[in-house]
């Protein structure tokens, strides 16, 4: 049974998958000053293959690739187990391809991918496997970052529980805003594609996905490994 390392190298943190066969038994998670733990891990651990998906710097991507030697690096080109329609494949994030390829092995139907974390992300995988393309707008603290540096005296709110719909001081009003705002975002563009897409598979995932009421009915999953389960599906399709 082979041991894959799956490791997902994010915008605020890496997240490392383990597969034993083609189950997800271990998962780690590296900060950003988390360096010299991550290549702890990395020597420490025995792997029979692996494979990176990486949104970092191209020197951290790098430093990555040579920590993980004869690891798959996994990119908008290649060999891919899906077709696209995206008219700008070079720019399109190796994350948001990761969820898709997820999506495409665990439904038979067309299935969108929310994604909430650095980013808000959607994106829409037809019945016949091609990717359709989606949509991307700022996240939770890119939101909050905004407001307190593009304004003369709005403070910097961290407060990530969804708030009341009417605030009460300035803070609690940018509280209310931000994340209520994300709410019915959320909730809009699920009205729309659910009204355009019959059968509609709704998968969600991220590391801020928990903030958020995501109406539980049929036809929601939500999968915050979404991201190492597309890299696992992707390094067997690069092995073929």
């Amino acid at each position: 049974m082979k041991t894959t390392l799956v490791i997902d190298a994010g915008n605020t943190r890496i997240k490392a998958g383990v597969f034993k066969g083609d189950q997800l038994k271990e998962i780690f998670y590296f900060g950003n000053q988390d360096w010299n733990s991550l290549k702890t891990f990395l020597l420490e651990y025995h792997f029979d293959r692996s494979i990176l998906s990486s949104v970092r710097s191209e020197k951290e991507t790098n430093w990555l690739l040579q920590m993980m030697p004869n690891s798959i690096h996994f990119k908008n080109s290649g060999d891919l187990p899906i077709d696209h329609l995206y008219k700008t494949p070079d720019t399109l994030g190796s994350d948001r391809l990761a969820n898709i390829i997820a999506a495409k092995y665990l439904t038979q139907s067309t299935a969108l991918v929310i994604d909430i974390g650095t980013c808000i992300k959607f994106d829409l995988i037809d019945s016949k496997k091609c990717y359709i393309g989606g949509s991307i707008s700022p996240g939770i603290n890119l939101r909050y970052k905004a407001l307190e540096a593009f304004t003369g005296k709005l403070p910097l709110v961290e407060e990530y529980s969804l708030p009341p719909i009417i605030g009460d001081s300035t803070k609690s009003c940018i509280h209310s805003g931000v994340m209520q705002g994300i709410q019915g975002e959320i909730n809009y563009f699920i009205s729309k594609y659910t009204y355009q897409f019959e059968n509609l598979t709704i998968y969600v995932t991220g590391g801020d996905a928990h903030c958020f009421d995501i109406q539980s009915k049929k036809g929601i999953f939500v999968e915050l490994n979404l991201t190492l389960i597309g890299l696992f599906h992707s390094i067997n399709a690069y092995a073929t």
